[in-house]
Protein backbone atom coordinates (compact mmCIF):
# COMPACT_ATOMS: atom_id res chain seq x y z
CA UNK A 1 0.00 0.00 0.00
CA UNK A 2 2.81 2.24 0.55
CA UNK A 3 4.28 1.79 -2.32
CA UNK A 4 1.41 2.63 -4.35
CA UNK A 5 1.02 5.72 -2.27
CA UNK A 6 4.25 7.08 -3.19
CA UNK A 7 3.74 6.45 -6.68
CA UNK A 8 0.98 8.46 -6.81
CA UNK A 9 2.68 11.40 -4.88
CA UNK A 10 5.52 11.32 -7.16
CA UNK A 11 3.19 11.17 -9.96
CA UNK A 12 1.22 14.10 -8.94
CA UNK A 13 4.47 16.09 -7.85
CA UNK A 14 5.79 15.53 -11.13
CA UNK A 15 2.29 15.83 -13.53
CA UNK A 16 0.82 18.85 -11.71
CA UNK A 17 3.22 21.77 -12.53
CA UNK A 18 2.87 20.56 -16.25
CA UNK A 19 -0.90 20.57 -16.09
CA UNK A 20 -1.20 23.89 -14.72
CA UNK A 21 1.23 25.29 -17.97
CA UNK A 22 -1.11 23.42 -20.13
CA UNK A 23 -4.20 25.40 -19.10
CA UNK A 24 -2.33 28.79 -18.45
CA UNK A 25 -2.05 28.57 -14.81
CA UNK A 26 1.01 29.63 -13.43
CA UNK A 27 1.39 32.74 -16.22
CA UNK A 28 1.54 35.11 -14.01
CA UNK A 29 -1.96 36.43 -14.91
CA UNK A 30 -2.17 38.18 -12.09
CA UNK A 31 -1.38 41.31 -10.84
CA UNK A 32 -2.72 44.91 -11.90
CA UNK A 33 -3.07 45.87 -15.62
CA UNK A 34 -3.75 49.06 -17.38
CA UNK A 35 -6.61 48.58 -19.76
CA UNK A 36 -6.99 51.34 -22.40
CA UNK A 37 -8.44 54.43 -19.81
CA UNK A 38 -8.77 52.58 -16.65
CA UNK A 39 -7.32 49.52 -14.62
CA UNK A 40 -8.22 46.20 -13.58
CA UNK A 41 -6.98 43.70 -10.68
CA UNK A 42 -6.70 40.41 -11.75
CA UNK A 43 -6.49 37.52 -9.19
CA UNK A 44 -6.13 33.60 -9.56
CA UNK A 45 -9.35 31.89 -8.73
CA UNK A 46 -9.88 28.16 -7.94
CA UNK A 47 -8.98 27.35 -12.08
CA UNK A 48 -10.33 30.45 -13.37
CA UNK A 49 -9.15 34.51 -12.97
CA UNK A 50 -10.70 37.28 -11.25
CA UNK A 51 -11.04 40.17 -12.80
CA UNK A 52 -11.98 43.74 -11.40
CA UNK A 53 -12.29 46.52 -13.18
CA UNK A 54 -11.39 50.29 -11.04
CA UNK A 55 -14.43 51.72 -13.05
CA UNK A 56 -16.85 48.98 -12.04
CA UNK A 57 -18.58 46.97 -9.23
CA UNK A 58 -17.74 43.84 -8.62
CA UNK A 59 -16.47 41.39 -10.64
CA UNK A 60 -16.03 39.02 -13.30
CA UNK A 61 -14.71 35.58 -14.03
CA UNK A 62 -12.31 34.70 -16.96
CA UNK A 63 -10.83 31.47 -17.76
CA UNK A 64 -7.76 30.42 -19.58
CA UNK A 65 -8.69 29.76 -23.40
CA UNK A 66 -5.96 28.33 -25.27
CA UNK A 67 -2.71 29.13 -26.94
CA UNK A 68 -4.12 31.49 -30.78
CA UNK A 69 -2.18 29.66 -33.80
CA UNK A 70 -0.25 32.50 -33.56
CA UNK A 71 1.24 32.01 -30.23
CA UNK A 72 -1.07 34.09 -28.35
CA UNK A 73 -2.51 33.67 -25.11
CA UNK A 74 -6.07 33.52 -24.54
CA UNK A 75 -8.41 34.47 -21.75
CA UNK A 76 -12.24 34.91 -22.38
CA UNK A 77 -15.01 35.73 -19.96
CA UNK A 78 -18.11 34.36 -19.12
CA UNK A 79 -20.66 34.75 -21.89
CA UNK A 80 -22.63 38.03 -22.00
CA UNK A 81 -25.86 38.03 -24.40
CA UNK A 82 -23.77 39.85 -27.37
CA UNK A 83 -20.40 37.42 -26.63
CA UNK A 84 -17.44 37.27 -24.64
CA UNK A 85 -14.91 39.65 -23.41
CA UNK A 86 -11.00 38.63 -24.48
CA UNK A 87 -7.44 39.41 -23.06
CA UNK A 88 -4.88 38.31 -25.74
CA UNK A 89 -1.31 38.69 -25.19
CA UNK A 90 1.56 38.10 -27.38
CA UNK A 91 4.35 37.87 -24.58
CA UNK A 92 4.50 34.50 -22.10
CA UNK A 93 4.98 36.73 -19.19
CA UNK A 94 1.60 38.42 -19.69
CA UNK A 95 3.25 41.92 -19.71
CA UNK A 96 1.38 43.46 -23.00
CA UNK A 97 -1.36 42.60 -25.48
CA UNK A 98 -5.00 43.47 -26.30
CA UNK A 99 -8.35 43.65 -24.23
CA UNK A 100 -11.32 43.15 -26.99
CA UNK A 101 -14.48 44.20 -25.56
CA UNK A 102 -17.26 41.53 -26.74
CA UNK A 103 -19.32 44.27 -29.04
CA UNK A 104 -14.87 44.49 -30.73
CA UNK A 105 -13.83 47.56 -28.97
CA UNK A 106 -10.11 46.87 -28.30
CA UNK A 107 -7.76 47.92 -25.48
CA UNK A 108 -4.47 47.95 -25.06
CA UNK A 109 -3.21 45.95 -21.99
CA UNK A 110 -0.14 46.38 -20.46
CA UNK A 111 1.05 45.02 -16.66
CA UNK A 112 1.63 48.14 -14.54
CA UNK A 113 4.93 47.47 -12.33
CA UNK A 114 5.43 45.85 -8.91
CA UNK A 115 3.64 43.07 -9.72
CA UNK A 116 5.97 40.11 -10.13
Amino acid sequence: MKTVSLQLIAFFALALPFAALAIGVGEEFEGTYQVGGTTCTVKPIKMAFEVRWAKGKGSMVFFYESDSRFGDHVYVSDEKPDGFDRFVFADDRLTSGVFIRSDGVRYAVKKKGGNR
